[in-house]
Order: C-alpha cells, then sequence, then structure tokens
C-alpha cells in the first residue's frame, strides 16, 4: 500500500492547518464507565434526517446511544477538552501524564484527534474547513 494516506477523504481540508493550535470541543454526550477513570461516550445513534427528527427522540434511553468505551489514553485526552485548551497543550500534558510513551506523541494525539472529528464526537473551535 505505498502512498497509503490515513486521512485520504479529508487530507485536503487539513492543509496547511496548523493543528497544534486548533481547540477542540465535545459534541457529543459522555458517562463515566464501570472502571475508574474509564470515559464511555455517547453518540447519538440517528442525528440526522428524518431518523434523527422523528425517531431519536422517541427511542428508550437504552437504544438512544451508541456507547463507546475510550481506554486510558483515550479518557484522559477527553478530560483535557474543554474549548479552551490547544491540541499542543493536550500533547504536553499527555507527555506528562504518560511518560513511559513519549515516541511520536504529537502524531499519536493527533491521529486519535482526526478520528474524533470523522466521527463526529469532537469538533474545532477555530477551524472552518
Amino acid at each position: 500500500m505505498k502512498g497509503t494516506n490515513l486521512f485520504r477523504k479529508s487530507s485536503r481540508k487539513w492543509r496547511g492547518v496548523d493543528f497544534m493550535g486548533l481547540v477542540p470541543v465535545k459534541t457529543c454526550g459522555w458517562a463515566p464507565g464501570d472502571i475508574p477513570g474509564q470515559t464511555i461516550l455517547l453518540q447519538p445513534r440517528f442525528s440526522t434526517g428524518l431518523l434523527g427528527r422523528f425517531l431519536q427522540p422517541r427511542l428508550t434511553e437504552t437504544k438512544k446511544y451508541i456507547r463507546i468505551p475510550l481506554e486510558d489514553r483515550g479518557s484522559f485526552l477527553w478530560g483535557l477538552i474543554d474549548g479552551k485548551m490547544t491540541v499542543g497543550d493536550m500533547t504536553e500534558a499527555f507527555r506528562r501524564e504518560f511518560p513511559a510513551e513519549n515516541d511520536q506523541v504529537p502524531e499519536r494525539v493527533a491521529t486519535y484527534l482526526y478520528q474524533m472529528v470523522d466521527n463526529g464526537l469532537i469538533d474545532f473551535v477555530n477551524f472552518k474547513a
């Protein structure tokens, strides 16, 4: 798979953007997990179109959301998202919290946040595509 681009669908959108200066904001609900420190994201099962408008509000609480459990690193990053802290600040906090994993921390944090944006779990307050 020579030349594979991890973000080929949206690579143009991010071209020339100073990712470390972006400020993420949460766009979905969340709840604490069963394990201490774990976070579970609550993504609406239907969020757009007719299903989002008419069916989503009528679903029971157990079926209303797709529950996405985060591991410890993801839960840590999720806790940092406050609409004020930049990705660069989050990267430095991640380095301090997980010192044994200092290899490619900016790339790992960026990849994680890219995936969250692509799944509609976060957005950036200071970026317009």
